[in-house]
């Protein structure tokens, strides 16, 4: 007989189940071919049971269930399958409406697992479960005490106990449980607590009029819902405005230890601990990851299975190749690093390979011994080593305050041949960029909604502003050209990044967001001032308004929940002091 008929019959004899437990419309999850709905008629105060299964969708997730609206979750014989259980039942639990209870079954690991690893009757099992050891001895084992001590603000345990109806110690040695009445489980019983939901208590805690109150706020969340990612980050991005790096640090330690299969969590440790500074603990942090988890990288064509990957070994005489990896603006970044290893670390070859519109820039730079793009990536002579961008700073130990001098490192090929930059009289030319892809993970942020966001720009006297937008923003800044006089349109001329270098050559300063030609003009030592939302990446780090790796870049963030408006307010002023003094660094 399966699991759910077995606990059904002895629940059915149980007042606690008839009249509390099972009551209300409830949702049985991991139903499979035993469900709960084929007992309701034991239970007369049960007006409806959802089964869900593989077909509705992942366990741990429940994608499509609706928050709040079940007065009973069932799962038997479920939370065992699932790599991280205490995820799994906090997703459970926040179906629940408050005063709900969470009734579940898992196999106990000496009744049914016989105190072995893995299970031998269930290789499917990911984890095993107790009521209480004096240690750890199974390598899989939770403590079920440990999870509902871990649920405690969400929701009191009502029950646990050990099921073992029909169980013969005769046959201790055998899976009882494929034949027959025995159960060899552990029952808990958990009501749902009335407590806000995760949105609410972000919303409460986002908030908070200070430090400590934000501290207090953001963590009784984190209590609250130690599973959810976005509480975590949402956590993070409000103390980011109290400048509480430590604690951020802390924070995304639990993160891990609350989700450890998790990608986002592990990520975006290695990004603050980079962005705080700490540039090489971050990166080898990172690159640690990756090779664990085996995450994947942002690369279109996979490096030589021939040549080794480059882990920090002395490079004296060697030969190494830098591999293509994430966007234009990345490639344009690392690509000083060719240098680094050369000077640094002592090769004797660098080599790049890279997407094909940086090639002609990359040859001209003189930074690589040889550039190829990665459709030429099959003509690559042999090799030492090979690395992606991201590993470098894992292996060079680099102090932000006094990196290696490299810029400029990307030069323009000759002349602008664009006439309104050419016959340009004014005082101060600003190229300008004001959206990047649509299709980059943080464009919504990164990218200004509109070209109308920097109108009061547009009215300062003596400037004349050159449109380099490509792409997305392109029919906004052709519009602009055609209604204002000092307003040009250079973008839509524009066919290649040795095209792009030109007419930045051209210009005074670039204005820009964050993108690929933010690096090039910032590469070729022109002034660039960038736009940049409150949290941004990596490698414009925290609270700066200069960077370390462009010395001739100034960075103009967004205020903490705050827009674009005194961003742009900031960079008037700027313009106005440039024009003053001719001196678009200052």
């Amino acid at each position: 007989m399966k699991e759910t008929s077995k606990s059904a019959m002895r629940r059915a004899r149980d007042p606690s189940f008839q009249q509390h437990y099972f009551a209300g419309k409830g949702i049985d999850i991991g139903a499979g071919d035993d469900p709960l709905n084929a007992h309701a008629h034991a239970f007369p105060r049960v007006t409806e049971i959802v089964s869900w299964d593989k077909a509705q969708g992942d366990a741990l997730r429940m994608a499509g269930a609706p928050d709040a609206s079940f007065d009973f979750v069932h799962s038997s014989h479920c939370l065992e399958h699932l790599a991280n259980p205490f995820q799994g039942l906090a997703r459970w639990l926040e179906l629940l409406k408050p005063g709900g209870y969470a009734i579940l079954t898992v196999p106990d690991e000496d009744l049914y697992e016989k105190g072995k690893w893995p299970s031998p009757f269930n290789r499917e099992h990911k984890v095993s479960f107790t009521i209480c050891k004096p240690e750890k001895t199974l390598p899989g084992s939770v403590n079920v005490l440990d999870l509902v001590r871990a649920f405690a603000p969400v929701a009191s345990c009502e029950r646990v106990t050990l099921v073992r109806e029909n169980y013969d110690e005769r046959r201790a040695h055998v899976d009882q449980t494929a034949r027959g009445l025995a159960e060899c489980a552990i029952e808990i019983v958990l009501r749902k607590r009335a407590v806000p939901s995760a949105r609410e208590m972000m919303n409460v805690a986002s908030k908070a009029r200070d430090a400590q109150e934000s501290l207090r706020a953001w963590r009784l969340a984190v209590k609250t819902y130690p599973y959810r990612f976005e509480v975590y980050h949402g956590a993070m991005l409000a103390w980011l405005r109290w400048d509480l790096i430590e604690d951020i640090d802390r924070l995304w330690a639990q993160c891990i230890e609350c989700l450890p299969d998790q990608h986002l969590p592990r990520l975006y440790h290695a990004l603050h601990t980079i962005a705080r500074g700490k540039i090489q603990e971050g990166f080898r942090t990172r690159e640690s990851w990756m090779s664990k988890f085996g995450w994947q990288r942002r690369t279109t064509v996979q490096p030589p299975s021939t040549i080794r990957a480059w882990s920090g070994e002395p490079l004296g005489g060697k030969s190494i190749v830098i591999w293509s990896e994430f966007g234009l603006g990345d490639e344009i970044f690392f690509l000083r690093f060719a240098r680094i290893l050369r000077e640094q670390c002592g090769a004797a070859q660098v080599s790049v390979v890279c997407q094909a519109p940086l090639v002609a820039l990359f040859e001209r730079s003189g930074e690589a011994d040889t550039v190829l793009s990665v459709a030429q990536a099959a003509e690559l002579p042999p090799h030492d080593y090979w690395v992606f961008p991201h590993a470098i700073p894992a292996h060079v130990a680099l102090d932000l305050e006094a990196l290696p001098k490299s810029v400029p490192y990307l030069h323009a090929p000759g002349t602008t041949g664009f006439a309104a930059l050419t016959e340009s009289k004014s005082k101060l030319k600003v190229g300008v960029v004001f959206k990047g892809a649509p299709t980059h993970e943080n464009d919504r942020q990164r990218s200004l909604p509109s070209l109308s966001v920097l109108d009061d720009l547009f009215k300062v006297d003596d400037a004349e502003f050159f449109s380099l937008q490509k792409g997305a923003g392109a029919d906004e800044a052709a519009d602009y050209a055609k209604r204002l006089p000092n307003f040009h349109d250079v973008g839509a001329s524009l066919r290649t990044m040795d095209e792009t270098a030109n007419a930045i050559a051209a210009l005074d300063v670039v204005l820009t967001v964050d993108t690929s030609v933010a690096h090039v003009a910032a590469a070729m030592g022109k002034p660039v001032w960038l736009m940049l939302p409150f949290f941004g990446d990596w490698r414009w780090h925290y609270t700066r308004n200069d960077s370390p790796w462009y010395p001739t870049m100034r960075l103009f963030r967004r205020l903490p929940g705050g827009d674009w408006s005194e961003v742009v307010a900031r960079i008037r002023g700027r313009l106005l002091m440039a024009l003053t003094s001719g001196d678009a660094n200052l």
